[in-house]
């Protein structure tokens, strides 16, 4: 499959949908067979190994509906243009809710469970898979995203403080973070986020205070993209937006430290400074509940505002 293009892949997810010949039904009988199967492997071997994606649904026996196996309704041009720039893995929708549903079910149950509408925010909301799966469930939700810049010389957020390098006057060859009167007319992952009907905003993430009333949200959510806003001196203070914003939650995943970076004295430094004040947060009301490795490295954390 990593040899078709992206424009083959919605072609192939469309006639497959869920990947299989039988479509969600036989996605759905895989799902049985594997819960018992993990259990039993587990059982006898104990292995040490972390469950799939496919074995964490499976596990909680809680699926995805069959509506998410339809593939984007995205056009050639599209496909072929705007979006070949993104990882090929993300065209795939239904693989997208899968990871989705997955994080969803394990770090914010409270979310799935239906019984109540609530309004929530998830940053760099890429493919909007999460939002998606949460509308369904009927909250209000809103994504934000906006390109921020890796290894763009001197556009790379990675390594910025907070508040520091403006994007939109930074080197921006491929056009994005650029329009008329200053205001942002692109994104990568704007064609898909328009084909699923997810509001997004569009602001530097890196920069605050975010526009937004404080306790606007009652929840927020933010996954393998805290990395991009800036250097780690400064998540701090973007975790602190979060809980200044929010009124009952945030979770937060941030993705594994890259292999180059760990003999970066000053980042990891930094890295491992951020991850104790995460676990004695104590911020605008909210503390940490809940802690998790996740691919191998410290990397989940839950705030909840407390009484």
């Amino acid at each position: 499959m990593a040899t078709r293009s992206h424009r083959e892949l919605v072609a192939w997810e469309k006639k497959y949908p869920t990947g299989r010949r039988g479509g969600y039904a036989e996605f759905r009988e895989d799902l049985v067979t594997l819960r018992d199967r993990y259990y039993q492997e587990f059982l006898k071997s104990k292995a040490p190994r972390a469950p799939n994606v496919d074995e964490v649904i499976a596990a909680y026996d809680i699926l995805p509906p069959e509506k998410f196996s339809k593939a984007y309704d995205l056009d050639a041009d599209m496909l072929e243009g705007r979006l070949k720039g993104i990882q090929k893995k993300y065209i795939l929708r239904f693989k997208n809710i899968r990871r989705s549903w997955a994080m969803l079910l394990q770090y914010m149950p409270e979310l799935m469970s239906g019984d109540r509408s609530l309004k929530v925010l998830e940053m760099s909301t890429a493919h909007g898979a999460t939002l998606e799966v949460l509308k369904e469930l009927g909250h209000d939700v809103v994504g934000n995203d906006y390109a921020n810049f890796l290894g763009r010389g001197d556009a790379d957020t990675r390594f910025r403080n907070v508040n520091e390098l403006d994007l939109n006057g930074a080197r921006d060859d491929h056009g994005l973070n650029q329009g008329n009167d200053g205001q942002i007319m692109d994104w990568p992952y704007k064609p898909i986020i328009e084909s699923i009907g997810i509001p997004v905003d569009l602001f530097d993430a890196g920069k605050t205070p975010y526009p937004y009333d404080a306790g606007w949200f009652d929840a927020i959510i933010c996954m393998d993209a805290l990395e991009h806003y800036c250097h780690p001196k400064g998540w701090m203070q973007i975790v602190d937006e979060f809980t200044r914003i929010s009124r009952e939650s945030v979770f937060l995943l941030t993705n594994p430290v890259q292999g180059h970076l760990v003999d970066d004295k000053s980042y990891m430094d930094a890295f491992y400074r951020f991850q104790k004040s995460m676990l004695a947060y104590s911020n605008n009301g909210f503390r940490c509940v809940t802690s998790g490795i996740h691919r191998n490295q410290l990397t989940a954390y839950k705030l909840v505002k407390i009484g």
